[in-house]
């Protein structure tokens, strides 16, 4: 089989597939949105202590605690590594807890 030949087959068993370069760029990308994910959920939570609505707080770190737990859930999937289940789990529960405040807080009122 000659260079050609063995170029094209390598093309036609990986169409479709993204390359190394497209998987490190999504992957940057998602550190990236987890990073602007949080900055959000501080300045929500900095706006939640002005107006006096605790719940948008509680909204906020949930909505950002189920990014992070969900993503993890997803790595653990593919990779079986420990400390990624650790981290989904604290990821989602850490959700859940903050659901079950703002919800407490908003049945309060």
């Amino acid at each position: 089989m000659d260079r050609e030949q063995i170029l094209a087959r390598n093309r036609k068993e990986n169409e479709g597939r993204e390359d190394e370069r497209e998987l490190k760029i999504f992957a940057d990308a998602s550190k990236f949105g987890m990073a602007v994910g949080g900055v959000l959920a501080v300045l929500i939570v900095l706006f939640s202590r002005i107006t006096k609505i605790p719940e948008l707080g509680f909204g906020a770190w949930a909505l950002y605690f189920a990014m992070f737990g969900s993503r993890r859930a997803y790595q653990y999937g593919k990779t079986k590594e420990r400390k990624r289940l650790i981290q989904a789990i604290v990821g989602l529960v850490a959700g859940a807890a903050c659901i079950a405040g703002m919800v407490y807080l908003g049945v309060r009122r």
